[in-house]
This record gives C-alpha cells, sequence and structure tokens, in this order.
C-alpha cells in the first residue's frame, strides 16, 4: 500500500462510501466497525456514510456514532454514468464532480468538496462483475485533483478486474492511499496485500459474538448464488449435516434478506429441524459463532467472523474468479478451514487452532487500527 501526504480542513466532516444499507450482514458489520472507532477516537467530528440505501443505514448505525447523517451522493452519480463505455461513464462523473451543472447532484457533490477526507470502506464491490460502480473511482480521483480533498480506500477486493484492470490501477494510483485484503488484487495495483475491514471490529468495544445459545451446525447458503441448482445445493447441506451434526437442530443464519432465507424452508422440507437466525436478531445480537460449533458458509464474512469465534468450517464458492478470491484471502491469514466448489464434492470442515487466538485477532485488529490512524490521525 502507498500513503501520501494529505492536509486536513478543521471542523469539516469525514466522509464515508459504503455499500451500506441493503442490508448484508457483511457491509453493515464494516460500516459499523469503522464508525464505531471514529466515534471513541473523534466523536466530536460529524461523519457522512454515503452509502446504497440511506434510509435503512440511518436506523442500523443510530448508535454507532452521534453525528452520524447518511446520504446516496456518489453512488446516485456512478449509477447515473453507467452505460455501455466506462470511459465515457467516467468522462461523466469526473465533469460533474469538477464542474457541477446538474440539479440532482450538485448540493451533495458541492459539499464534498468542503469534507475533511473521503474513505471507501472495504468490499467487494468495486470489480468487473459491476462495472458502473467502479465509477466511484475517478469520481474520488477528481475531487482530490481539483479541491485538494484526501481520498483513501481500505479492505478492497478488485477481482474480478477484466478489460478494466489498466483503468482501474491508475485511478487507484491518484489515491491518497489504498489498500486491498487479497493477492490478487495487490498483482492488479502493484502494492502490498492489506486485510479485511471487519478485523477493526475487534479493536472496538462493542461485543462482536453473541452471548445467546446457538447450535453446534450452522449453515448459510446465500440465495443470490451464481452456479449450481439449488436441489443439488440443498442435496450437499444435508450431507454436510449428516456428517458433522450429532444433534437434531441446526441454525441456519441470514446475511441478506430475504434472499438468504431460502434454505431453512428448503432443509425443512427435507426434514431437518432448524433454528432461523434472521439478519436483525444478528445485527443486535452479534454474530453467533463460539467454539465447538462447524459452519457451512458461502459468505465471506460468515467465513471471516466463523472462524475468528473459533469455529471448524467450509466455505462453498461460487465464482472462482471472484468468491474464490475473496475465500484464499482468508486461508492466507490462516483460517484453515477448507473451501469447494458448488458441487460440494469432498466438501467436509476445518480448523485452525491458532486463528481465534486473542493473540492472533489482536494482531490483525493492531494492523488495521494502524492504518486507521495514518488515515484519521
Amino acid at each position: 500500500m502507498v500513503f501520501w501526504n494529505r492536509g486536513r480542513k478543521d471542523h469539516a466532516p469525514f466522509y464515508l462510501v459504503s455499500s451500506a444499507g441493503v442490508p448484508n450482514y457483511g457491509d453493515e458489520f464494516i460500516t459499523r466497525a469503522w464508525l464505531d472507532w471514529l466515534a471513541a477516537h473523534h466523536p466530536d467530528v460529524p461523519v457522512w456514510v454515503d452509502c446504497l440505501e440511506p434510509g435503512r443505514a440511518s436506523h442500523l448505525f443510530q448508535d454507532a456514532h452521534p453525528l452520524l447523517r447518511t446520504t446516496n451522493t456518489l453512488w446516485h452519480l456512478a449509477f447515473a454514468g453507467a452505460g455501455p463505455s466506462l470511459a465515457d461513464g467516467a468522462d461523466y462523473v469526473q465533469y460533474l464532480v469538477r464542474e457541477l451543472g446538474s440539479p440532482r447532484f450538485d448540493a451533495g457533490l458541492e459539499h464534498l468538496r468542503s469534507v475533511r477526507s473521503v474513505h471507501l470502506l472495504g468490499g467487494g464491490y468495486l470489480n468487473a462483475l459491476w462495472p458502473h460502480q467502479l465509477l466511484l473511482l475517478p469520481a474520488l480521483t477528481q475531487l482530490r485533483a481539483s479541491f485538494g480533498v484526501p481520498v483513501h480506500a481500505t479492505g478492497q477486493g478488485l477481482i474480478p478486474a477484466d478489460d478494466f484492470g489498466s483503468r482501474v490501477r491508475r485511478w487507484v494510483g491518484s489515491f491518497s492511499s489504498f489498500e486491498v485484503r487479497d493477492r490478487a488484487s495487490a498483482e492488479l495495483i502493484g502494492g502490498d496485500v492489506g486485510v479485511d475491514d471487519a478485523f477493526l471490529a475487534f479493536a472496538n468495544r462493542r461485543p462482536v459474538f453473541s452471548s445467546s445459545a446457538s447450535p453446534d451446525t450452522m449453515l448459510l447458503i446465500q440465495g443470490d448464488f451464481d452456479g449450481g441448482s439449488r436441489e443439488s445445493i440443498v442435496d450437499g447441506a444435508v450431507d454436510f449435516i449428516s456428517r458433522h451434526s450429532a444433534k437434531p437442530v441446526v441454525g441456519v443464519a441470514e446475511s441478506l434478506p430475504p434472499d438468504d432465507g431460502w434454505l431453512a424452508e428448503a432443509l425443512g422440507e427435507r426434514g431437518v429441524e432448524v433454528e432461523v437466525f434472521p439478519f436483525l436478531r444478528l445485527w443486535k445480537e452479534g454474530f453467533p459463532g463460539r467454539a465447538g460449533q462447524t459452519w457451512l458458509t458461502s459468505r465471506f464474512h460468515f467465513h471471516l467472523l466463523g472462524a475468528s469465534s473459533g469455529a471448524a468450517g467450509a466455505a462453498v464458492s461460487f465464482r472462482r474468479d471472484y468468491y474464490d478470491v475473496k475465500h484464499h484471502s482468508l486461508l492466507d491469514l490462516g483460517t484453515g478451514w477448507e473451501v469447494a466448489s458448488a458441487s460440494f464434492e469432498g466438501i467436509s470442515a476445518g480448523l485452525s487452532a491458532d486463528f481465534s487466538t486473542p493473540r492472533h485477532l489482536d494482531g490483525l485488529a493492531k494492523s488495521k487500527e494502524s492504518l486507521a490512524r495514518k488515515i484519521y490521525g
């Protein structure tokens, strides 16, 4: 990761950009971790969160920072620039950032000129799967070039890049700092590998894990998967349960409501007794992971948090060019879990006894907090 000197505008707000508000547990978890950290270290500085659904976000994060405001200026700008050509979209968003001229965006874009910094929070939303979202990058490089606003990014996953790699590399090079979380993204931009933003939560006071009881076997197979039939996926899940669960009840968690709720119903039709952990329960109580559990999940942040809780587990990957990269970044950190394709062939639960130790998690949290202090002082 490269870090350039930045200016500071006293009495100006911080400005975060996040894919939160949908809601999707991992994106919300990351956003709340940063808001919790800023509330602890900069409680008197207002914070704006620019996200997909600012109304929902205002409810989800109402207890995270006392001076929080939400908007969707940059996300709407990126959507407006979407079209057949990424180059044309980049020209469009950069022109509006620089010159204004649109009643839809001018108030928000003018406000951006006076913020203390802009920070793209981590996640997997900047890649070729959603090309229009890449337009957040040229918009922010223009903001820095024209108005001197520092722009940062942390914990990003940029793969797959496809034909956009050279353009993304050029935009990233114009940021004040840019951190990625996996080796393939680091190779793309010529930088170092950092860690996912979720690890910042372990540096905060808010408990990460639930204190409530949860089943020994937990599952989350996302409903927005690409590849494999639902019937074959349920077959694989039932087989996994039969090999790893000695108790009649299994837990099914939900990250993206209502899409992720499908598995509970499908398992019930197969005669499996299920306890459902909906998104809002996880959000209020904490992540339902603990040592002694076994997890099967396709969601990246459930792999991260499950392993951090001391649970053994297996991760299912529905796309080699996207989910494989994400899950293998956690294997590189030492989760010890197994990763398998959507066929579930040969899948079994793994565990690294060292990953969930306080020493290891503290090290990951301190690494992320060190970066936070560089960005925010």
